[in-house]
């Protein structure tokens, strides 16, 4: 009877660990975010500060790129390269506050990308991810590549 117990307990395990694995695989924003179509993007911003000289003091950033721009079709590529993996929080719901201690050289930045009927939002809580599309809730991510958050970083503090 024990090792029935233990042989359930294990396979319970096994699946939960299974299912958690299949759920953090690596995906593409298009795909993370069904519905989402890039090519649409009329408008991107881009904002953040950037705690260079002293955590006291902030470098702030805030850019509207269109189409004309090349930053514009950089960052458009940026997120079309992007992917993410999801994080296991965001099964939890939050509602509470976020805090970081400021040290020199944190960053925190978002991009807003504004769609015909619709937004994205990528937002980068000094190494804490979150993604928003069409105004619905923050969903915790992580990206699979720092080359991918130091791109759009370097953007920033150029």
């Amino acid at each position: 009877m024990k090792q029935r117990k233990k042989t359930i307990i294990l396979l319970i395990l096994s699946l939960c660990a299974a299912l958690a694995l299949f759920y953090r695989r690596s995906l593409p924003l298009q795909q993370l975010l069904p519905g989402l179509d890039l090519s649409q993007c009329a408008s991107i911003t881009l904002q953040g500060d950037y705690y260079k000289e002293s955590p006291r003091e902030s470098v702030a950033y805030n850019r509207t790129f269109t189409p004309e721009n090349k930053e514009f079709e950089q960052i458009l590529a940026l997120l079309k390269q992007a992917e993410f993996r999801r994080s296991l929080w965001g099964l939890i719901p939050n509602k509470g506050v976020r805090t970081h201690p400021i040290r020199t050289g944190d960053i925190r930045w978002e991009i807003h990308c504004v769609f015909p009927d619709s937004s994205l939002r990528v937002h980068n809580f000094f190494g804490d991810f979150t993604l928003s599309f069409q105004e619905t809730s923050s969903l915790p991510v992580a990206p699979v590549s720092s080359q991918w958050v130091d791109a759009v970083t370097a953007i920033i503090t150029k």
